[in-house]
């Protein structure tokens, strides 16, 4: 009985201390570069699971914070800023399910570019982000059409359509908007920054009070088990039909509520006017309005709160200058983690010298693109890994997938030909994270050396 579980336990411990070297920041380096040197299909997307489950357990979780960093650092180490462009084990489980084992990832600031500025740009037809929509139960994409803005090429007739829509529909979107003043829940003060449901009904609260004029205190609960649902979709994790049915519901309540505004009730006349259905454009914006603005506004705030945190000399460089702190800490922590998946409309070769490897994508293959890469670039942004806020080149960050400084020359990102694939609430996304940020510091104490 002895030597059966002293087998067992010696059979058991030798992967888990394997596993645990790769803890070790070299040691997980090292694996990478050789797994993406000499292995290929299956092979390296079983390699690739295990150093996802290495940045998962070396960051306790934290995927924003900390996950992200780590994926941009292994890649930038193995393979050349000049390039641009690297290999990477598919860790979503909805594309590996449909056969997106290995792929291609661009992570310089001049590739991230390249294709995000690009006027004809493919985008899959068939994915929410890193989900295959036919993976998806009913009730993750908008009920009235499965048809999103991340679908279309950019450029199409109808991507360019849907984006002028939001820009003349919703006044908020606008650079200098107008917008009610800021406000957070009677149910949050500002000693809860460290509180992430605090911090998220905050955004919430304020964003479909600026976005819809209209008050959605009493769901701020459900929105944010919206979000903690949604998240792992957008990561290509599987969702269960329930959970489907939740999103739905809690999708419906919000909508109720936009719809009593005089600001859906008009852009769904606009719609009209301009042969587009109302009613499924305005389900589309609240959809969007839940995933991109509400997520990704609440964890860029939540994200820098915790950094204010952890170093509270921070407190005094926000107070000096927060339009400067806030476009720092939008490149340190992007709010958007990189573009959904690119398609290639053709067939392109691609040399990895400095793995030694050559690369033939498919037409029609998809392409990610890392956000926390090309914001990292050292051929844009001198010390990338400094905080330094109003630092040589800040409005380059691409951290809603075109740069500040070319949302800035448009009245609006949602119709801007200058920055054909920026994300629509970019100005609103940054007001409120700014506000917000500032309301919750008031309770983090100075450091002793700024007292």
């Amino acid at each position: 009985m002895c030597a059966f579980s002293c087998c067992l336990l010696v059979t058991l411990s030798v992967p888990l201390l394997l596993f645990a070297t790769l803890l070790v920041p070299e040691i997980s380096s090292a694996f990478y570069r050789a797994q993406v040197s000499y292995f290929d299909g299956t092979g390296l997307l079983v390699a690739g699971l295990i150093s996802t489950g290495r940045h998962f357990t070396y960051c306790l979780g934290d995927y924003l914070g900390c996950v992200k960093d780590q994926f941009a650092k292994e890649l930038t180490e193995t393979f050349s800023w000049e390039t641009g462009v690297g290999l990477v084990a598919i860790f979503a489980p909805s594309m590996a399910y449909h056969g997106d084992k290995v792929g291609t990832i661009y992570f310089s600031h001049e590739e991230y570019r390249r294709w995000a500025y690009d006027p004809a740009a493919g985008r899959p037809p068939d994915m929410m982000v890193a989900s295959n929509k036919t993976s998806l139960p009913a009730g993750v994409l908008p009920d009235l059409s499965p048809s999103i803005l991340l679908n279309f090429d950019t450029g199409s007739e109808e991507h360019t359509a849907r984006r002028q829509l939001l820009a003349d529909g919703l006044p908020a979107l606008a650079y200098g908007a107008k917008l009610p003043g800021f406000m957070a829940p009677q149910h949050v003060s500002p000693s809860d920054g460290s509180k992430k449901a605090a911090v998220f009904d905050t955004i919430g609260y304020n964003l479909f009070r600026s976005l819809f004029g209209v008050d959605v205190a009493e769901v701020l609960p459900a929105i944010f088990e919206y979000d903690a649902t949604f998240t792992p979709a957008v990561l290509g994790a599987p969702l269960l039909g329930f959970q489907g049915r939740k999103l739905a519901e809690i999708r419906a309540s919000v909508m109720r509520k936009v719809e009593q505004g005089d600001v859906a009730r008009k852009f769904m006349e606009l719609a009209e006017e301009r042969g587009m259905p109302g009613k499924e454009r305005l389900d589309e914006m609240v959809w969007i309005a839940l995933f991109a603005g509400y997520g990704g506004t609440s964890n860029l705030a939540y994200e820098t709160l915790k950094m204010i945190q952890k170093d509270p000399k921070l407190v005094k460089l926000f107070r000096a200058d927060p339009d400067a702190f806030m476009l720092e800490a939008a490149r340190v922590r992007p709010p958007v983690g990189g573009m959904n998946p690119v398609q290639y409309r053709n067939s392109t070769k691609i040399s990895f010298s400095s793995i030694g490897k050559i690369w033939n994508a498919k037409t029609g293959e998809l392409a990610m693109l890392l956000s926390s890469g090309a914001n990292r670039d050292p051929q844009v942004f001198k010390n990338p890994h400094d905080f330094v806020p109003g630092r040589e080149n800040a409005e380059r960050l691409l951290s809603w997938n075109n740069e500040w400084g070319d949302f800035k020359s448009c009245p609006s990102v949602a119709g801007c030909p200058a920055a054909p694939r920026g994300c629509p609430g970019t100005f609103l996304s940054m007001n409120l994270a700014k506000q917000t940020v500032a309301f919750f510091i008031d309770k983090i104490p100075l450091a002793p050396s700024e007292l």
